[in-house]
């Protein structure tokens, strides 16, 4: 098995991720950078925790156009790993890759 973390601007928990996958569960990790493919031998793609872009505008609103999701969206229909951490999954629902939506408490 091989695995991938995909480092946003704002992301904070990927050295953790990688840590706790090439430490802990001895599989072989590659950071990548937001701007670029994953390759296709991979087997995992982790999405990390932090604040990507900032959070700016919504949690994940501006990282489901990175490059990178790209090679997301291709493992999913692909049927391979992909986990998303925090604001990494909202990523993944904000890339329309879970169902559902995001939405503000009521009582906020």
């Amino acid at each position: 098995m091989k695995a991938a973390v995909i480092v946003f601007p704002g992301s904070n928990c990927d050295d953790d991720c990688r840590w706790a996958l090439e430490a802990v569960c001895g599989v072989p990790t590659q950071m990548i950078w937001y701007s670029q493919p994953v390759a296709d031998d991979v087997d995992l793609i982790v999405l990390p925790g932090g604040f990507s872009y900032g959070d700016y505008l919504r949690c994940g609103a501006l990282a489901r156009f990175a490059p990178a999701m790209d090679s997301v969206r291709r493992a999913v229909e692909q049927g391979r790993l992909v986990i998303g951490i925090c604001n990494g999954f909202q990523i993944l629902v904000e890339a329309q890759l879970l169902p559902g939506a995001l939405l503000r408490n009521t009582c906020l």
